[in-house]
């Protein structure tokens, strides 16, 4: 089964690509834009993979709400044209999406967001992944899409960081940090996130599925867990998300879990504590 990764230097792409190993031909950014439907047809039928993995995104969520065309252009028309492509030669396709199209009632909720349930997205960046998703449906019959949440990896982000060694950094420092508690969420290591595309394509999947670490926190219960994990004292401050007074609305719960994959045979991932732990030792942090 032979992949092509776009996003291939991304944490989740790194992971794709070492997942599919010899299988798979990887595209970054530098080398292919999806905003560029010529370009995106000329790539994949080039490389002629059976599936196209799509983890290309404009994802600075405050970002998207100063640039709302060019979130949608790579977000949305950018996932058509790879789902077209794809189509073209027969090809099946994979769109990561995200929690961040649920929120609009999650102050009401207090249990996680199955596959059935209808997005309600509160910014830019959750409307352009919402789009993306439909686009990518509608475009390609061979299509499973993914929404999956608070991604972090082994390998190192553009920001420089993950949110767990940024909490551990902090916490050597400068003894404090300082976290929200009014955002849940389900974290998800990418690296359980790529073995779990693969079964799907092992499976012959179809439709949307929700992949995540199983359970929920919020970033303050994730930030103490990486300290707690990799047995580092530092104060910890709870604040709210007002108090970071970000340009784009956060849903205050996005809870993600999956009702599918049982359906096809396949289990849950693990949960997000044990994930924190492997990927802590992966990286050295834990003494």
């Amino acid at each position: 089964m032979k992949v092509a990764v776009i996003g291939s230097t991304g944490q989740l792409g790194q992971d794709l690509m070492r997942v599919f190993s010899e299988e798979a031909v990887g595209f970054a950014h530098r080398d292919l834009d999806v905003t560029d439907e010529a370009g995106v047809a000329s790539a994949i039928k080039s490389a002629g993979p059976d599936w196209v993995l799509n983890t290309a995104a404009f994802h600075r969520v405050d970002d998207c709400e100063l640039d709302p065309t060019l979130t949608f252009a790579v977000n949305a028309v950018g996932a058509l044209n790879v789902a077209r492509a794809a189509a073209d030669i027969g090809s099946g396709v994979v769109f990561y999406s995200t929690d961040y199209v649920f929120g609009g009632q999650s102050r009401e909720r207090d249990h996680p967001y199955e596959e059935g349930d209808g997005p309600q997205p509160l910014s830019v960046y959750g409307a352009s992944k919402v789009a993306g998703e439909q686009l990518v449906m509608q475009a390609n019959a061979r299509h499973i899409v993914v929404r999956s949440a608070g991604l972090y990896g082994t390998a190192t982000s553009r920001k420089g960081w993950t949110f767990p060694e940024l909490m551990l950094n902090k916490a050597r420092t400068e003894g404090v940090i300082r976290v929200v508690t009014d955002q849940v969420l389900s974290p998800t290591f990418t690296a359980d996130l790529a073995r779990k595309t693969r079964e799907l394509l092992e499976h012959d999947a179809r439709g949307l599925f929700h992949l995540t670490n199983a359970g929920e926190c919020s970033w303050f219960e994730f930030a103490r867990g990486a300290l707690d994990t990799a047995r580092v004292e530092a104060e910890m401050e709870p604040i709210g998300t007002a108090q970071l007074r970000q340009r784009a609305r956060r849903p205050s719960y996005s809870a993600l879990i999956t009702a599918r994959l049982e359906e096809i045979g396949l289990s849950p991932l693990r949960s997000w504590q044990d994930a924190l732990s492997d990927y802590l030792h992966t990286k050295g942090a834990i003494p």
